[in-house]
């Protein structure tokens, strides 16, 4: 799948799952974009990845600050231009309160991911859309998860978040389809090879009273799905070879969810 001559921005890029949309996307050709707030982290995965004879920017930007989100993809649009745009924000288990009681967690607390994860998507996707419409062509990729579906327990909060990037991602292909705009996104089963996967399964178990982490479901296909699954589903639907999908959420689940 070639994404030759692309410029991608993603943003939250060194988080484990935008980090690996990273380097399948500068291998498959693109330019890279890469922002975050770690201005190490994101030297070192730029620097993975030039010297994997790919090409890279960095760039620190706070994905939840409106004016520093329009002004990063505003110097983007400028210098190059910008084909797809990707935000892979998610906070630590412990941060976001994950596997915590609903009866005991506050307001606050249970609208933390969904302040955080929704409306930092909807910053970006709505600055890489401005200049998209002009241009006449783009793809945007959200990020979901699996809890929008089933019904996990003491996930109310992040379960509300998945359930709302959804929706948005939808409105957002009605709002932007017009111009040319494709909108998709990539709803990701639990993967063990994620530390948010590892210490909420962890705390879930304690909740319920059992001696080890709870495992993600057992897919149709027996064995769980990788950070790379959700990463290549990511730049599937950033290239060419999806232009015509718009307004779908993709299931990388191996089975687990059907819709």
């Amino acid at each position: 799948m070639s994404l030759h001559g692309k410029h991608i921005a993603i943003f939250a890029a060194t988080g484990a799952i935008a980090g690996e949309v990273a380097r399948q996307a500068s291998a498959a050709g693109a330019h890279v974009d890469l922002s975050g707030r770690d201005a190490h982290a994101l030297d070192a995965l730029a620097s993975q990845i030039t010297e994997s004879g790919g090409s890279a920017s960095v760039a620190v930007v706070d994905a939840t600050d409106p004016a520093a989100v329009d002004a990063y993809v505003d110097r983007l649009a400028a210098n190059g231009g910008i084909d797809a745009v990707f935000n892979g924000i998610g906070p630590r288990a412990a941060e976001a309160h994950y596997a915590t009681p609903s009866d005991v967690i506050s307001l606050d607390r249970f609208l933390f991911p969904f302040d955080l994860i929704v409306g930092s998507t909807f910053l970006t996707s709505r600055a890489a859309a401005r200049h998209m419409t002009a241009q006449g062509h783009g793809s945007i990729v959200t990020l979901s998860a699996s809890l929008s579906g089933p019904t996990t327990p003491f996930m109310a909060g992040i379960s509300a978040a998945c359930g709302g990037i959804e929706a948005m991602t939808r409105s957002l292909a009605g709002e932007y389809g017009p111009a040319g705009v494709r909108v998709n996104c990539v709803r990701a089963n639990a993967m063990p090879d994620t530390r948010t996967i590892q210490e909420t399964g962890a705390q879930m178990a304690q909740n319920l009273g059992l001696d080890m982490m709870m495992s993600p479901a057992v897919s149709p296909l027996r064995q769980p799905v990788s950070i790379a699954d959700t990463a290549a589903a990511v730049i599937h639907l950033a290239s060419d070879s999806s232009r015509m999908v718009t307004a779908q959420v993709l299931n990388i689940c191996g089975g687990v969810l059907v819709d």
